[in-house]
């Protein structure tokens, strides 16, 4: 009985197994593909881990609790103190992903994206809310070669550097002694609301028509106060009194940035890390709810209110916003305690199929395939060319 090729059981199995053989080829063709910026990623993340280990090993030894179940990955970095420098409530998951060693890669990342690269010059804010992500960017910016103009307030929200006696003025001051960092702070100011560590609002703490300093206030001044002493470093000067402080301060702000640089066109980027009124504006939080580098364009359409972020943005100067820390590293690092070694994850390289070896692994099955296919065709066109049917009498 005539059979044609593709009918045929070994001919069939034979093509089961080339393909078969082509499938198992395929899967297991990954190749590594390192991602853009590896070995500054590396650096960063190595550079951090040092930071980190130094912070550490001076709470231990000034004895601060470390609290283990709000610090799973055993910082010393998380405080919960209710202390007068305390400005706000805070999220404690974003805190704790910012003081992962690798998320010093992912501001490499914002930084490759707004195009900056060695020798170049931004502009920075900073709080104490985060430390985790101040040290970051410090680590980013060393790896890359980069120099920032920092500028950083001393107030901190919730599980930030609240610790009136280890606040990220003495973090900072300390990374620099220490020499991790080749640069600090120029200027500080209290932060908090109104950039003056005011207890509360406005009208709540109107008193014949002037704001009441109370004593939660004035001792966060002191601790200020003391600070700026100590370190004998520059402060911003605020007046508690005055409604109109945070405007000055931003003002103020701003002429330091443009004192720092021969022009202010010659910053390749503002970045803001965290929440601070004086950076983003009031409401800047909800107003500027991307995160990440964003173009001035994008900066402006979002209406930020009066603020530095503001400002750069009108010069046509980028934005790397650090804030809405589980948007920001979503698809990227993992968000909370789960931690990955240095060099690993998605931030760092990717595992690819080799476009090649599949290609030609589907050339050969389906080719195999076409090949049966057409003998099979030509076999049975042959076959009714040859075929008398006997006739019907």
């Amino acid at each position: 009985m005539f059979k044609p090729q593709i009918q045929k059981t070994r001919v069939l199995i034979t093509l089961a197994i080339i393909s078969l053989l082509m499938l198992y080829i395929s899967s297991h063709s990954i190749v590594i593909e390192l991602a853009a910026g590896y070995e500054d990623k590396i650096k960063s993340a190595e550079i951090m881990k040092k930071a980190l280990q130094v912070l550490r090993k001076e709470v231990k030894q000034r004895g601060f609790i470390i609290y283990e179940d709000a610090d799973p990955n055993y910082t010393g970095l998380i405080f919960n103190d209710d202390s007068p420098i305390r400005t706000g409530s805070g999220d404690l998951e974003s805190k704790i992903t910012t003081l992962k060693n690798n998320f010093a890669a992912l501001i490499v990342d914002e930084l490759m994206n707004a195009n900056i690269s060695k020798g170049d010059t931004v502009a920075v804010g900073m709080t104490g809310s985060m430390p985790g992500a101040n040290i970051a960017l410090l680590s980013a910016c060393k790896a890359m070669e980069v120099y920032p103009v920092i500028i950083s307030s001393l107030g901190s929200s919730t599980w930030g550097a609240t610790n009136p006696e280890f606040n990220w003025i003495d973090m900072e001051n300390m990374l620099f002694q220490q020499k991790i960092f080749d640069y600090k702070s120029v200027a500080y100011s209290p932060g908090g609301r109104g950039d003056c560590l005011r207890s509360k609002p406005a009208p709540d703490n109107l008193e014949d028509g002037l704001i009441k300093e109370d004593s939660k206030s004035k001792k966060a001044h002191k601790i200020f106060e003391d600070k700026i002493k100590k370190y004998n470093a520059t402060k911003i000067n605020y007046n508690i009194n005055n409604l109109n402080n945070l405007y000055r301060s931003i003002d103020k702000r701003i002429k330091i940035f443009e004192s720092n640089v021969s022009s202010i066109k010659n910053y390749s980027a503002y970045i803001n890390i965290g929440g601070g009124a004086a950076s983003i504006g009031v409401g800047g939080k909800d107003r500027l709810h991307t995160p990440g580098y964003l173009t001035p364009k994008k900066v402006l359409s979002q209406k930020p209110n009066e603020s530095v972020t503001r400002y750069f943005a009108e010069q046509n100067i980028p934005l790397i916003h650090i804030l809405h820390i589980p948007q920001l590293v979503k698809g990227t690092l993992p968000f909370g305690g789960e931690k990955k070694e240095i060099g690993e994850g998605k931030i760092y390289k990717q595992e690819k199929y080799n476009l090649i070896i599949n290609i030609i692994a589907l050339f050969v099955s389906l080719g195999s395939v076409v090949f049966i296919g057409f003998k099979s065709h030509n076999q049975i066109k042959k076959r009714m060319q040859s075929y008398e049917p006997e006739s019907i009498l």
